[in-house]
């Protein structure tokens, strides 16, 4: 066979692979270059050694790394509660942002459903709160304090009217109960102070502006923030000016807004005047409650409170016509 025919009979056949052949080392360029390019534009972090801090710590710090946080729980009662004991990435290991860490979390103390304590004696509410279910063992809930106010008509003297936490709650064993009550039907000597309005720091600042309401005695609140959660809604100190109450209050602010909780508000009043505030329910707006009795400003000074909220509510800031000045929703986030 002549190279003229050799040239004519396999030229088309190498051309054709030799164009397979350069159809895959430009795929297989390419691809290196696109993984290559991801690779170099991923950002890059550092898993942090988070086993045996408490998670409501370390929970902002991997939300700014752009981890993605998968919550699991175990019981260990000689462990801390709330503490990290496992995450699935290792310390220090360098990890795209946006990659999956498990933590599991220690649920060291009982856990319970917080009895309703609303309607009963305050004999008959400690009662309760001496043996409360968990699983299937009985424990006792620590009281915090208690709160007085005055009887209402329709109410019952000495008992319970509200609770902090909320009935129905799931919370820790540890975890202490504020309650309010009616005063006892107890004639008082001539002279005696009232019961219920000599505050304590620890005392529950909800409950004492409660008090102070159905007093109508004024009140103003300074917000202490604080990194103890123990502490928040407590009163850190009380002095009585005149006729008038001031406290200063701890807040903690909450790394998630859930079902209830402690919140904070704060604004500047618009110019001198007299200022109540109230909270609505979002739900039904006809259901709302007084947290402060009407109180005299200076232009330019804060109001500000902190005050339990359950469920979607809206705070609103009533000048002394009863318009309203300003409103902030508080929302579940989850």
């Amino acid at each position: 066979m002549t190279k003229e025919e050799l040239r004519s009979k396999y030229l088309p056949i190498g051309g054709y692979f030799f164009f397979i052949a350069f159809g895959l080392v430009v795929f297989f360029i390419a691809a290196f270059l696109v993984v290559f390019v991801r690779t170099k534009s991923a950002t890059m972090v550092v898993m942090p050694d988070v086993i045996g801090k408490p998670y409501n710590e370390v929970h902002n710090e991997l939300m700014r790394l752009q981890l993605k946080v998968r919550l699991e729980s175990k019981r260990y009662p000689d462990k801390t509660d709330g503490i990290i004991i496992y995450q699935s990435i290792r310390p220090g290991r360098e990890v795209e942002a946006g990659s999956k860490v498990s933590l599991t979390v220690n649920i060291g103390l009982d856990r319970i459903d917080m009895p309703n304590l609303k309607g009963q004696s305050l004999v008959s509410a400690k009662n309760s709160m001496e043996k409360v279910l968990s699983g299937e063992a009985y424990v006792s809930l620590t009281l915090g304090g208690i709160t007085y106010v005055e009887v209402k008509e329709g109410e019952q003297p000495d008992t319970v009217v509200d609770q902090i936490p909320e009935a129905g709650k799931n919370i820790t064993a540890g975890e202490k109960v504020f309650l309010l009550v009616t005063k006892p039907s107890t004639k008082k000597k001539e002279g005696e102070p009232q019961a219920g309005l000599d505050f304590k720091p620890g005392d529950s600042f909800a409950f004492a502006q409660r008090a102070l309401v159905r007093a109508k005695i004024s009140s103003k609140a300074e917000v202490v923030v604080t990194k103890f959660r123990p502490d928040n809604g407590k009163i850190e100190s009380v002095q009585k000016v005149g006729n008038e109450y001031k406290f200063k209050v701890f807040y903690f602010e909450p790394e998630d807004r859930v079902e209830s909780g402690y919140e904070s508000f704060v604004y500047e009043a618009p110019e001198n005047g007299t200022y109540s505030l109230i909270v609505k329910d979002q739900k039904d707006e006809t259901k709302q409650t007084e947290i402060s009795a009407p109180t005299t400003y200076q232009e330019g000074e804060k109001i500000q409170t902190v005050f339990y909220r359950t469920g979607d509510v809206t705070l609103v800031l009533l000048d002394e016509k009863g318009s309203k000045v300003k409103s902030k929703d508080y929302e579940n986030e989850f």
